[in-house]
C-alpha cells in the first residue's frame, strides 16, 4: 500500500512545483492569538502541524493559464481555475478529501487499509496500490496545511518574516512570508497564515518573482479543529457500485516515459536525486524535473506548447520549445543525436533549463 510519507511526495512535472519531504519539528509552544508572530516560532509550529486534526471547506484558485499537455488535463485544471475541496483529517494515517464539481464529487480516502478513490459520476470505487517514486498531484495537495508544510520543508534555510494577522475562516491567524533564497527560482514570495495555537495553515498565497498578484491562492472558507469521525476500514460500496484495483498513478505512467532510459547523474550543475524513469535535479525550490518521453507524446507536447506561444530554441544536438508561465518554466527537448524527446520543468529561470536542454541534446543513445 502507498504510505503517506512516500505517496505525499509530488513534483512539479509539467505544471507543478517540485517540493521535498522534511521531518516536522517538535514544538509545544503556542503563539498569542491576534498578534504578529515571531517568524521562526510560527514556522516551527506550521512544520509540526500535521498532528492537528481538522475538517473544513477550502477553495484553491490558480491563475497560471497552463497549456493542456497530453494525459495531464486533470492536473493542469488544478492550477488553471478554482478547485473546491472538502476535507476531513484525523491524522497523517487517516483522512478523506472530496473535490466538489457541479452535480458530482471525487473522493480520496487514506487509511490503514490503503488508498481508495470514489468517483460519484462513474459510480466506481478504486483501490490504489503500489508506491510510485513521484506521483501525480491531487487536489488534496493544494489544501493550505499540505501546501504550506511542503513549501517550508523544501526551503528549510530560506528567510521568513512576519505578516500582519488576518481573520480567516473565523480564526485569528498570524502570518509569515517566505522569501526564496535560491537565485534560480522564479518564486518571489510565499505568504502563509496559520492558527496561532496549533500552527495549522489556513491560507497560502504564492507569488511569482516580479509580480504583484499571487498566481495561486488556497484558503479555508470554514474550518473546525476538532478531530473528525472517520472510519478506519475501506469505504463500503453498494452491490451496484463498480470496483477496480489499479497501480497508483505516477508521472511516468501519465506521460508514457520510456522505462529503459536513464538520465545523466548531473544536469546544469545539479545532481540527480535517485530514480530511473525520470528525476529531480537539485534541492529546494530551485530544483527542476526531467523525464524522457516517447516520440508520440513528445510531438504532441511540442504542438501543445507551440499553440500556447512557446519559443523554439536551437540546441547543439537538436531543438527545444520553451515556455515561461511565471513562475513555471517548461521545455520540450528533441535530440537528433539520441533520437529522443525530453520534458524539463521547474519553478526556475529559463536559462537554467536551457543549459540542461543543451546537455540533454548531445546525450548519446546509451543515455549515459
Amino acid at each position: 500500500m502507498v504510505r503517506r510519507e512516500k505517496r505525499g511526495r509530488w513534483a512539479l512535472v509539467a505544471i507543478v512545483t517540485t517540493l521535498l519531504i522534511a521531518v516536522p519539528l517538535v514544538v509545544s509552544a503556542a503563539l498569542p492569538r491576534g498578534e504578529r508572530a515571531d517568524p521562526g516560532q510560527l514556522r516551527a509550529l506550521i512544520a509540526a502541524s500535521d498532528r492537528q486534526p481538522y475538517s473544513g471547506y477550502a477553495e484553491s484558485s490558480g491563475q497560471l493559464g497552463l497549456p493542456d499537455l497530453p494525459n495531464l488535463a486533470d492536473v493542469t485544471s488544478l492550477l488553471n481555475g478554482t478547485t473546491r475541496i472538502r476535507a476531513w483529517y484525523a491524522s497523517p494515517a487517516l483522512s478523506r478529501v472530496d473535490v466538489l464539481t457541479t452535480g458530482s464529487e471525487h473522493s480520496v480516502y487514506h487509511g490503514p487499509e490503503g488508498d481508495f478513490t470514489w468517483d460519484y459520476a462513474a459510480n466506481m470505487l478504486t483501490q490504489l496500490i503500489g508506491e510510485p517514486p513521484v506521483r501525480l498531484p491531487r487536489a488534496g495537495d493544494l489544501l493550505p496545511p499540505e501546501l504550506a508544510r511542503r513549501i517550508l520543508a523544501a526551503a528549510p534555510g530560506d528567510p521568513v518574516s512576519a505578516l500582519e494577522p488576518r481573520r480567516i475562516a473565523g480564526i485569528a491567524s498570524p502570518g509569515i512570508r517566505l522569501t526564496p533564497a535560491d537565485p534560480d527560482t522564479t518564486l518571489g514570495q510565499v505568504d502563509i497564515w496559520a492558527d496561532a495555537a496549533s500552527g495549522l495553515p489556513v491560507r497560502v498565497e504564492v507569488t511569482a518573482r516580479g509580480q504583484a498578484a499571487p498566481i495561486l491562492v488556497t484558503a479555508f472558507q470554514e474550518v473546525d479543529l476538532r478531530r473528525p469521525d472517520l472510519p478506519t476500514t475501506a469505504p463500503e460500496r453498494a452491490p451496484s457500485t463498480g470496483y477496480n484495483v489499479v497501480s497508483a498513478p505516477d508521472v511516468a505512467d501519465a506521460l508514457g516515459a520510456i522505462g529503459q532510459v536513464r538520465l545523466p547523474a548531473q544536469l546544469a550543475g545539479r545532481q540527480l536525486r535517485p530514480g530511473d524513469l525520470g528525476g529531480i535535479y537539485g534541492t529546494g525550490l530551485g530544483s527542476f524535473f526531467a523525464l524522457a518521453l516517447p516520440r508520440n507524446l513528445g510531438g504532441a507536447a511540442t504542438d501543445a506548447a507551440g499553440k500556447a506561444g512557446a519559443a523554439t530554441i536551437e540546441l547543439p544536438g537538436g531543438t527545444a520549445v520553451a515556455q515561461s508561465i511565471p513562475p513555471l518554466t517548461l521545455m520540450i527537448v528533441r535530440s537528433t543525436v539520441s533520437r529522443r524527446w525530453y520534458l524539463l520543468a521547474g519553478l526556475v529561470r529559463p536559462v537554467l533549463l536551457e543549459t540542461a536542454a543543451r546537455e540533454l541534446s548531445t546525450l548519446p543513445r546509451s543515455g549515459r
